[in-house]
């Protein structure tokens, strides 16, 4: 491995685990495959029937799709609130700059590190290094403990325990303006606890 490689390798495993890791993989791969047969079929049925209705006078093109914006809006929301995977966005964290000046150490006594109770998806980058941990419910969500921190904040001092390695999301956060956090930051006033 090169000097600065912060890449995770992980060893070869073989025998029965590696048997039924890739059974396990190639069941999940023909029912993705089977998944996709299937929408593209039901797409193409709901496209010809569309189709149809609109070329025999059933249906006004301009009102259908006025009608399918508005419930593409509303089902936006809900689908977000369902079960999904987010990743975050694309970039090499290390070669990140312009990143906000923010004195975290002095803040920590005050502010409690309450920017270590904010949500966020990591990126690929995060998750191919292995180091930074997420919700195994919430895909690809850092992960948190209970208390509703990070669970790599520090319970007694909030310092964080991968900040080397920490995600993009937080190298660029600034918490100054952020009013879950201050309340006025140049007088050093933080927000109540109560504010997440």
């Amino acid at each position: 491995m090169a000097d600065g490689d912060t890449k995770k390798h992980l060893p070869i495993v073989d025998g029965p685990i590696r048997i039924d890791l890739d059974d396990g993989l190639r069941f999940v791969h023909v029912m993705n495959m089977q998944i996709k047969h299937d929408l593209f079929d039901a797409t193409a049925r709901l496209g010809a029937l569309v189709e149809e209705l609109v070329l025999g006078g059933h249906i006004d093109p301009v009102a259908l799709e006025e009608r399918r914006e508005r419930i593409k809006q509303r089902e936006a929301s809900e689908q977000y609130a369902k079960a999904h995977v987010q990743v975050g966005e694309q970039f090499d964290k290390y070669t990140m700059t312009g990143l906000p000046e923010v004195p975290c150490a002095e803040l920590i006594p005050l502010c409690k590190g309450r920017c270590c109770r904010l949500y966020f998806a990591l990126s690929f980058q995060d998750l191919d290094e292995g180091v930074v941990e997420w919700d195994y419910g919430l895909p690809y969500i850092v992960r948190k403990r209970p208390d509703g921190y990070c669970v790599h904040s520090d319970a007694d001092t909030r310092a964080c325990g991968v900040y080397q390695q920490r995600p993009a999301t937080c190298r660029k956060y600034d918490c100054r303006s952020d009013k879950r956090i201050w309340l006025d930051y140049e007088n050093r006033i933080p927000a109540p606890d109560d504010s997440f």
